[in-house]
């Protein structure tokens, strides 16, 4: 039903459109340990919805076949997608219904195609894993990899599409990158890589062969505080700049991004044997309010 409502306020009737749209939806529901379908959908105008849907459905298929599965399978099931998706736009459209409401999206706002060639390449970058010598190595590939994206996520909730604003938020996305890269270092080093810029792990004397073995060593807990500092001053910086209708999910985001970061802080040697995960209702309490400003939709 509310589904159905997104789609009348997006303006989209068209029958096979409105199965995609709806595919992607139902795709997100178990994403991102389940909390895509309310900070990515539930947040957002209703109208915008549907092609947020879209666009983070594309994203996730796109990590899921770059990151999951026996990894001698990843590089043969990742080239099948992309190629998929060039044959989607080329075609103007698909019979993979996550393809189809993808093309539909950007011809839509007219994205360009570049953002998913910089994705592709950064998810390549993935599967051929190297480790960052730079912060500036690292810096790049998280714009690559998160940057457009989420310019294209903001662009379709109705945010600034100016140069400047973009830089910002491919600025942001280093930031939300580099969480991840924090909250997500066991099941990195589990996976065979490691996201922190070899530069910092000898400005602190921390030896990468330790980290990847999962050995703690005293001077981890400041490697670990200079790249959170690193974050939190971003969130500092971007906490100011107005957004238009898109304000309120970038403060929530924000804040998501600092409840992240002190959780990892917390956690202590615990970040290199486990995912950092703070309970779902202190999450849900930096997204209730945003949510309930779209309510009923």
């Amino acid at each position: 039903m509310l589904v159905r409502r997104w789609l009348d306020a997006a303006g989209i009737t068209d029958p096979v459109l409105r199965h995609c749209y709806t595919v992607c939806v139902r795709e997100l529901a178990g994403a991102d340990g389940g909390t895509a379908r309310w900070h990515g959908l539930r947040s957002a105008p209703a109208a915008a919805r549907p092609h947020v849907a879209a666009l983070l459905a594309h994203g996730c298929r796109a990590d899921l076949y770059a990151d999951s599965g026996p990894v001698k399978d990843r590089q043969r099931s990742f080239t099948q997608f992309v190629d998929a998706t060039w044959a989607a736009f080329a075609a103007g459209g698909s019979h993979d219904p996550v393809l189809h409401a993808t093309v539909h999206t950007y011809r839509t706002y007219g994205m360009h195609l570049s953002v998913i060639e910089d994705m592709f390449s950064a998810m390549q970058r993935d599967l051929d894993f190297r480790d960052f010598a730079t912060f500036e190595e690292l810096r790049q590939w998280c714009m690559q990899m998160t940057g457009g994206p989420m310019a294209m996520v903001y662009q379709a909730m109705g945010a600034p599409t100016e140069p400047a604003y973009e830089l910002l938020l491919s600025e942001f996305s280093v930031s939300a990158q580099l969480t991840d890269a924090l909250r997500d270092l066991s099941e990195d080093l589990d996976d065979g890589r490691l996201y922190l810029p070899l530069e910092d792990l000898d400005r602190f004397n921390v030896r990468a062969e330790d980290i990847k073995a999962k050995r703690w060593t005293p001077a981890m807990a400041d490697l670990i505080a200079f790249e959170a500092e690193r974050v939190t001053e971003q969130l500092h910086k971007a906490g100011d700049v107005d957004h238009g209708p898109a304000s309120g999910i970038w403060r929530a985001r924000c804040e998501h991004l600092a409840l992240l970061i002190a959780a990892v802080l917390a956690a202590g040697q615990d970040v290199l044997h486990r995912p950092v995960q703070p309970p779902l209702g202190t999450q849900l309490n930096v997204w209730r309010p945003l949510m309930r400003t779209v309510i009923p939709c």
